[in-house]
C-alpha cells in the first residue's frame, strides 16, 4: 500500500532493517483519528513478539482505545539512533525510523497477554525478573494487551554510523 513515493530514496532501508530498528526502539507512537477526524498520537512503550508490536493499556476506556475500537487503523512510528550533528556547514540529525501502517486488536487469549507483559517487563527493566510474576498477577485484572499487525513497513536512515 506505497501511497506516496520515499523522498529521497536513497535513505529507504530493507525490510530486514526496519524490524532490527523496531526491535531496538525504546517507544512508539501510535496514532489514530478521532470521531471527529481530529488526529491523535500517543507515545507508548512496546515490544516485538512474533512480527507484530504488541502493548498494553489500562482496560478501562479512554482516547485512544475508544478510537481503536471505533476504527482499527493506525500508524506507527519509531525513531532511534537519532543524534544532532553538524556536517559541511550545516545542521542535521542522524536517524533510523520506521513508519508503518497496520490494524491493532484487542489480545484475547490470557496466556498471550501474560507473554506481552513479561516481554516489556523484560526489556525495559530486566534486572527485576524475579518481581515479574507477582506484578501481573496483582495487575492483571485492570490490564489489556493489544497487538498491531502490519499492512506497511517503511523504514528510512540518514547519516548513520557504520557498524
Amino acid at each position: 500500500m506505497d501511497r506516496y513515493q520515499m523522498r529521497m530514496a536513497d535513505r529507504e532501508l530493507s525490510l530486514e532493517e526496519a524490524y532490527a530498528i523496531l526491535e531496538a526502539g525504546e517507544y512508539c507512537v501510535i496514532s489514530t483519528v478521532d470521531e471527529d477526524g481530529a488526529p491523535y498520537g500517543v507515545p507508548l512503550s512496546y515490544v516485538m513478539l512474533d512480527g507484530k508490536l504488541c502493548i498494553h493499556t489500562t482496560n478501562t476506556h479512554g482516547h485512544k482505545m475508544d478510537d481503536w475500537h471505533r476504527d482499527a487503523r493506525v500508524s506507527v512510528a519509531v525513531a532511534t539512533e537519532v543524534e544532532p550533528c553538524f556536517e559541511d556547514t550545516f545542521f542535521t540529525t542522524r536517524f533510523a525510523s520506521v513508519v508503518a501502517s497496520g490494524r491493532i486488536s484487542p489480545i484475547q487469549d490470557t496466556a498471550r497477554i501474560r507473554k506481552v507483559l513479561v516481554a516489556l517487563c523484560m526489556k525495559y527493566l530486566p534486572e527485576l525478573k524475579d518481581e515479574i510474576g507477582p506484578a501481573i498477577e496483582r495487575e492483571i485484572a485492570d490490564t489489556a494487551a493489544w497487538e498491531v499487525t502490519f499492512s506497511e513497513v517503511r523504514a528510512k536512515g540518514a547519516r548513520r554510523h557504520q557498524k
